[in-house]
C-alpha cells in the first residue's frame, strides 16, 4: 500500500511503541532511546523499507495518546481529523479504506512484488543450546529499570511473576537474561556463567533464593538466554534490587569483558512490558492447523472460532485473501526460534 499511494499524497508512518512481544524476530527490549532508533535501523535493513519512522519516546506517550493500542491503524486527513481507527490493524481493509478515500491505483502491488520476505538475522555463534526451562503459567512482566552503567547493556534482563506473587501470595518469579542482537556479541562461557543477585529486605521480601547461576553451557560461547526461577513473597510494594554479572566477547572478536548492571525493580505489573512468545504463540498458533475441518490445508472463516484467534490469525493471510494455506502459517512461524518455527516443544524462544 505504500509503494501504491505514496505518490497520491498521502503519507505513510510506522511508529516505534514498547516490544509487544520480546523475542520475536531477535528484538528484545531496549533501555534507551539510542537503542529503539538501532532497532529502527536494522528493522527497516530486514524489511528493506524507506518509510518513515516515528520512535516513541521510552515513555510511550506516542502510544498512550493512540489509546494505547498494540498494533493500531489509523488515517488521518490534512487537518487533523482522525478519519479511521482499528485497535488491531486489517491489511485487507485499509486497502478499501484507500480506495474509498484516495482512489483505486493503476496497478496493485502484490507481496510477491516486494524486495524481501521479513526474516531474522542468522547468527554465525551457536543457539539453541541450553535447555529452556518449563515456564510457569500466566506470568507477567515488572518494571525493572537499569541503574546508569559505563558499559552498554549487551544483556538484558526480564522478571515475570504470576498472579499469586502479584496479590501478596508465594508465587513464582521467573528471570530472564538475554543478549541484545543489536550489540553483536555472546556469552564466553569459558570465562564463567551468567550470576544474579536479588538485594532486598527480609521484612519486605520472601525469596527461596537471592543468588543464582546460570546453568552449565557444552559449548564455549552461545548467544541462548539464561534462565533462573525462584519462589518468592512480597510483604509491601517497595522496589528491590538486583544485580546481574555476566562476561561476553564481541563477535568480531576485538574484546571480552566481564560486566556488572544493577536494576531496581517494582514488583507490580508492567502494562508496557509486552508478552513472550512462550505465553500466547502455542496456544494462539501451534494448533490453528487443526482448525481446518475439511483437511484441504487451507482455513476460511467459517473454520475458526469467534473470539479466540480470529484477531490474531489476521497476521497469517499474506496475501489479503481472506484464506489462510498452511504455507502462510509455516512462513509466519518461520520468524520464531531463529528460522526454526515453532512446535510444542519450542516456544520460538
Amino acid at each position: 500500500m505504500y509503494r501504491d499511494y505514496r505518490n497520491k499524497d498521502v503519507q505513510f508512518f510506522y511508529v516505534y511503541k514498547n516490544l509487544a512481544h520480546p523475542e520475536v524476530n531477535n528484538f528484545v527490549p531496549v533501555v534507551s532511546i539510542e537503542e529503539r532508533l538501532l532497532h529502527i535501523k536494522r528493522a527497516k535493513e530486514m524489511m528493506k523499507t524507506d518509510m518513515n519512522w516515528i520512535c516513541d519516546t521510552m515513555k510511550n506517550d506516542v502510544k498512550d495518546r493512540f489509546g494505547g493500542t498494540y498494533n493500531g491503524e489509523f488515517i488521518i486527513d490534512p487537518d487533523g481529523k482522525l478519519l479511521k481507527k482499528r485497535f488491531w490493524s486489517d491489511p485487507v481493509q485499509l486497502r478499501k479504506d484507500l480506495v474509498e478515500i484516495i482512489g483505486p491505483v493503476d496497478k496493485v502491488t502484490e507481496v510477491a512484488d516486494l524486495p524481501t520476505v521479513f526474516t531474522p538475522e542468522p547468527r554465525k555463534i551457536a543457539s539453541n543450546v541450553m535447555p529452556r526451562p518449563i515456564m510457569p503459567p500466566r506470568l507477567m512482566p515488572m518494571d525493572a529499570k537499569p541503574h546508569k552503567s559505563d558499559d552498554p547493556f549487551f544483556a538484558k534482563l526480564r522478571i515475570e511473576a504470576n498472579s499469586e506473587f502479584y496479590r501478596g501470595a508465594k508465587g513464582k518469579i521467573f528471570f530472564t537474561v538475554y543478549l541484545d542482537p543489536i550489540h553483536k556479541v555472546h556469552w564466553n562461557n569459558l570465562a564463567g556463567k551468567v550470576k544474579l543477585e536479588i538485594d532486598a529486605k527480609e521484612d519486605e521480601f520472601e525469596f527461596s533464593k537471592t543468588k543464582f547461576e546460570s546453568l552449565d553451557a557444552k559449548v564455549d560461547a552461545d548467544v541462548d538466554p539464561r534462565w533462573m526461577l525462584c519462589s518468592a513473597q512480597a510483604m509491601n510494594t517497595k522496589p528491590f534490587n538486583v544485580k546481574l554479572t555476566y562476561t561476553i566477547c564481541d563477535d568480531a572478536e576485538t574484546f571480552c569483558k566481564e560486566v556488572v548492571q544493577e536494576y531496581v525493580v517494582n514488583p507490580a505489573p508492567n502494562r508496557n512490558g509486552g508478552t513472550r512468545p512462550g505465553i500466547f504463540l502455542n496456544e494462539m498458533f501451534v494448533d490453528v492447523k487443526k482448525m481446518d475441518k475439511n483437511g484441504d490445508q487451507k482455513l476460511t472463516k467459517d473454520e475458526l472460532p469467534m473470539g479466540e484467534v480470529t484477531m490474531y490469525v489476521g497476521h497469517l493471510d499474506y496475501d489479503g485473501d481472506e484464506v489462510i494455506d498452511f504455507a502462510e502459517i509455516d512462513r509466519f512461524m518461520s520468524m520464531f526460534n531463529n528460522g526454526k518455527g515453532i512446535t510444542e516443544t519450542n516456544d520460538g524462544g
